[in-house]
């Protein structure tokens, strides 16, 4: 059995811009300050990472506790009145998804910096959340690294099944998903539908590389075996 994690930003869908909106309005409502997130980096990253940054960015101490309140109040924003019309699929994701749910060879789950909830709430705003029930997120861990063994446990917890090296499958359209499951010796597949190129991340090494999803059975011969 093979145990695919899935990223969402610019692998599944795109947020087209709100995430940032969100997060310099909540932020300067709770610090009482403008909060500009210009020049942070948020492709592949965790949501505490990002934060950090953007704190620091604009002078505010990134402590534990105000890392916390930022995402927080991001949290808040967007579950309360997040709009859905702003998420939008990325083509040959529907059909992808829909054929490797079909497989008792596989389980599909999410690695993501996103935290928890607004990670399903993208994925419900695209129709996309019956296909995942768990995975490891941005309110796991800050660090990207330290979420593919959070995976591996939440997947035999819900299989019984021990995924170890290349039956753990990373899909991501950024250096860091191509990398962050080295350390357990996963098999990583880089798709080009975020921010990078193919030569951006062809030089990263991933195992496999993608320009696009839109090939279910490319998709599947390469990474499945068939």
């Amino acid at each position: 059995m093979k145990l695919l994690l899935f990223d969402i930003d610019g692998t599944l869908l795109h947020a087209n811009g709100s995430g940032r909106q969100a997060i310099e309005q909540a932020l300067s409502d709770v610090f009482d300050q403008p909060i500009s997130t210009e020049g942070v980096t948020f492709s592949g990253r965790t949501d505490p990472g990002i934060m950090r940054d953007i704190l620091t960015q604009n002078g505010v101490a990134a402590t534990t506790s105000n890392i916390a309140r930022a995402i927080g109040a991001y949290e808040s924003l967007v579950l309360e009145t997040g709009d859905p019309n702003d998420v939008t699929l990325i083509p040959g994701v529907p059909p992808l998804l829909d054929r490797l749910s079909s497989r008792s060879d596989v389980m599909l789950a999410l690695l993501t910096g996103n935290i928890r909830s607004t990670a399903f709430w993208k994925l419900k705003a695209v129709g996309l959340d019956p296909h995942f029930s768990f995975g490891a997120f941005g309110s796991d861990d800050g660090e990207r690294r330290n979420l593919p063994p959070v995976a591996v446990r939440r997947a035999k917890k819900h299989t019984g099944h021990t995924f170890v090296g290349s039956d753990v499958v990373i899909i991501g359209d950024t250096q860091h998903d191509i990398q962050c499951g080295r350390g357990i010796g996963a098999f990583s597949v880089g798709v080009c539908t975020g921010s990078y190129s193919r030569n951006d991340l062809s030089s990263y090494n991933p195992n496999v590389l993608f320009d696009t999803l839109q090939d279910t059975d490319a998709f599947i011969d390469q990474v499945l075996g068939g």
